[in-house]
């Protein structure tokens, strides 16, 4: 009895090792690689800040992302709006690392978080604890310029929301492109001091290069100053172009279609 007696303890033991040896797995293997489940918004870890203009000043009501970088995630982006005073603070995020990024899209700065206008200069967290929240002051900008117009067929004047592809001259990969970046009544802002490029195509149509030509040889480059509003009604003559066929793609990168 007594043999039996030890044996039974010390199977049990065993099986409790064993238990705690797994959770102690699972734990350890959630803190390095959280998993999508983890990811809808349920979090334990918190990034907290201010962000401020280019004078040093509080920026209200500005829009604050944290993209996850270690993989997708099963919920939209979490985000923040900071109060009258810049802060912000955004709940329920989970251990890795994230792109902290500030938006004012009203005020002329645009959403960093794309290489287009930050040139890759972003914010970045790495969240390792729950008890200690990750605090950041982002400064806002660099302010973009500001095209604004409309987009409409050039004989019959119906609006048309066309696919449009923007891209810095000084490197033709670096461009955003898709659908909805405009519409028939745009506002779109483009990257302050730099050369850019515009083509527009909609299907049954010829395509527009700025200034205003159908041939790409004779497209040329614009540059807008920050804060700088700039007023361009674009108008597509008809026309057929296999080309262009299918433009109806959304908002990519890379590239959509190809430029010519």
């Amino acid at each position: 009895m007594r043999a039996v007696g030890v044996w039974q303890n010390w199977s049990m033991g065993r099986r409790v090792l064993s238990s705690l040896i797994l959770a102690a797995t699972i734990l350890s293997s959630c803190a390095r690689q959280p998993d999508l489940r983890v990811r809808a918004a349920d979090g334990p870890c918190v990034i907290e800040g201010t962000v401020i203009n280019e004078h040093g000043l509080p920026a209200y009501r500005a829009t604050v992302f944290a993209r996850p970088m270690d993989g997708g995630m099963a919920a939209k982006v979490p985000s923040a709006d900071t109060d009258a005073m810049g802060q912000f603070q955004i709940k329920h995020l989970w251990p890795g690392r994230f792109e902290v990024t500030a938006k004012k899209e009203d005020e002329g700065y645009p959403d960093t978080s794309g290489y287009f206008y930050s040139d890759g200069k972003i914010d970045r967290i790495t969240l390792t604890s729950p008890l200690q929240p990750a605090t950041v002051t982002i400064l806002l900008g660099p302010k973009a310029g500001i095209l604004v117009g409309t987009v409409a067929d050039a004989v019959t004047g119906a609006p048309l929301n066309p696919c449009v592809d923007f891209r810095r001259a000084s490197d033709p990969n670096n461009f955003m492109s898709g659908t909805g970046l405009i519409n028939a009544n745009y506002r779109f802002l483009v990257p302050s001091g730099r050369d850019v490029m515009i083509k527009i195509w909609s299907e049954g149509h010829l395509p527009w290069y700025y200034p205003g030509t159908s041939s790409k040889s004779e497209a040329k480059t614009f540059c807008l100053k920050a804060g700088e509003e700039r007023v361009l009604h674009i108008r597509l003559h008809p026309g057929s172009n296999s080309a262009e066929a299918g433009c109806e793609t959304p908002l990519c990168f890379p590239h959509c279609q190809p430029w010519n």
